[in-house]
């Protein structure tokens, strides 16, 4: 089974799958600062990670960084971002094929524009 690198085009930069999916999660909190975790976990529910064909668990888009086991830190950016509510998360950069078709569905009903190229 070959590699899939697709890569996207979104707000005029182009993104690997991990990439893409951090800078719209980055974007719609940029667009709304008082958002807390509870509300941007509605946004992006976990459910749209483990929405594959295979149906494994997993992790969802975004974790609480005090909830991150220390075994699993690298699959989470590095980066931490600070809600309103003062919960820190990060966002998950396990992605593939299968899983990123379901995240873009989703962000699109949230009204973003990505083109897959």
């Amino acid at each position: 089974m070959s590699k899939d690198n697709t890569k996207y085009i979104f707000n005029g930069n182009t993104y690997c799958k991990r990439q893409l999916v951090k800078a719209i999660v980055e974007d719609y909190i940029n667009h709304h600062k008082d958002i807390t975790f509870s509300e941007l976990e509605e946004k992006f529910p976990p459910e749209i990670q483990q929405n594959t064909k295979i149906k494994i668990a997993s992790y969802g888009i975004i974790k609480k960084t005090v909830n991150i086991p220390e075994s699993m830190t690298d699959r989470f950016f590095s980066d931490k971002i600070k809600l309103s509510d003062g919960n820190i998360i990060q966002i998950f950069g396990g992605w593939d094929k299968d899983n990123i078709d379901v995240f873009i569905k989703h962000a699109e009903k949230l009204g973003y524009l990505i083109k897959s190229i």
